[in-house]
């Protein structure tokens, strides 16, 4: 009997192939199906092999085939493997990445202090800074560590620029004519006595000076005056008296007067003096050796010698004056210190005098400091790309442009 045949009662299902055989009959299945008439659908993902919570699916079209739908954060192909989110990520200025725990995805950049931002890439140092009354500026490095410093506006003081500086203290002289200095925030004002007044005495604002002469103040401390520079042909406190002949002119100190074609009048001086009637006697001195200089000329802090005049006024204070075209035909006693005197440069360095009482130790190789009495650990420290930095333990480290790195040995 031929069982196949009977395509009513077809005996192999689910578009199963029937072959005949002698005294029987055998069933060849389509893909997904199997037992003796094909009745069976086979399931791949009965075993569910997929891991972390995936969820397998049946690949209709091949047999035995599946795949797994693997939850965010997993790949592979039983979603076995958990995805490092960090391996393609830079966090800058030194952040560290970190993946996301439990049922969060992805990653997150923790950043140092100073800085913000998805990957660390803003600056916000100045803003921890808090400098008060200033401007804040920074300076950042390779390997995440920075510095700031506050640029303090006048008038306040402090590494935040919240100490106001009291003027009135600072300075004695700041107030002239014997005003009274009241410090206020970030500045002062002068409390000034009967007939003067200004922040600054001025004298030259009341114009004091007649027929175009020039004003010039004279400043002495606690005591400021002015003087009149008078154009040729006047004389007087204020350059008030017109004058055609030397009659009536005093040429101090031996100085000659003569009448100028402009009706005017010189006075030719003596060596060393000078001024409009030879009442200015001309003296040098160097910041270096005189301690009887102006207070705001500090001592011992230049590298150069620096020359100051000294005005001279009969019967009158000393004070500070400008002046120009002066050529000098006679000097102080000056006495040239040599700042190797008393200097001994370690190692075998030289030392170079720079002027009155400094110096300058040059170093051989391997060795800096003041005195050459320091010794360059980094010399011959091969770093690779980085460079080498002294610790403040007194060593070495090599330093790299992404973070630490080791001493090339050869």
């Amino acid at each position: 009997i031929d069982e196949c045949a009977d395509k009513v009662n077809y005996p192999c299902l689910n578009n199963g192939t029937c072959f005949n055989d002698i005294g029987s009959y055998h069933c060849e299945c389509s893909v997904k199906f199997e037992g003796e008439h094909c009745e069976k659908k086979i399931d791949p993902c009965q075993t569910n092999l997929c891991q972390n919570q995936a969820t397998c699916v049946d690949l209709d079209n091949e047999i035995n085939a599946y795949e797994c739908s693997c939850k965010p954060g997993f790949t592979g192909k039983l979603c076995e493997t958990k995805i490092d989110f960090c391996e393609k990520v830079t966090c800058y200025y030194g952040g560290e990445c970190a993946n996301l725990e439990g049922d969060q995805v992805g990653y997150v950049c923790k950043c140092k202090v100073g800085f913000s931002g998805k990957h660390c890439e803003e600056v916000e140092i100045c803003k921890i800074a808090g400098c008060v009354h200033g401007n804040c500026t920074y300076k950042l490095f390779c390997d995440g560590d920075y510095s700031y410093q506050c640029v303090c506006d006048e008038g306040f003081e402090g590494k935040d620029c919240s100490i106001d500086i009291n003027e009135c203290e600072r300075r004695s002289s700041l107030c002239s004519n014997y005003g009274t200095c009241v410090n206020t925030i970030g500045s002062y004002k002068c409390k000034c006595v009967a007939g003067f007044a200004g922040k600054h005495i001025e004298p030259c604002l009341t114009k004091p000076c007649k027929n175009g002469a020039t004003c010039i103040v004279v400043d002495y401390g606690t005591f400021v005056f002015h003087r009149c520079l008078c154009p040729n042909g006047y004389i007087g406190e204020s350059c008030e008296t017109k004058i055609s002949s030397c009659e009536g002119i005093m040429c101090l100190n031996d100085g000659e007067c003569r009448v100028r074609s402009d009706d005017g009048y010189v006075c030719y001086c003596p060596d060393g003096y000078m001024g409009q009637n030879c009442e200015f006697f001309l003296s040098i001195y160097f910041s270096k050796l005189n301690t009887r200089v102006r207070e705001s000329f500090a001592l011992n802090e230049y590298h150069h010698a620096y020359i100051l005049t000294r005005l001279m006024i009969r019967n009158a204070h000393f004070a500070q004056s400008a002046m120009q075209d002066i050529t000098v035909k006679q000097f102080l006693a000056f006495t040239e210190i040599d700042g190797c005197l008393k200097v001994e440069c370690l190692n075998g360095g030289i030392c170079f005098s720079t002027g009155v009482n400094t110096f300058r130790c040059n170093c051989p190789k391997g060795f800096y400091g003041r005195f050459c009495e320091k010794k360059d650990l980094c010399l011959g420290v091969n770093c690779g790309t980085g460079y080498c930095s002294y610790t403040q333990e007194g060593g070495y480290k090599c330093v790299c442009h992404n973070g630490p790195c080791e001493v090339i040995e050869y």
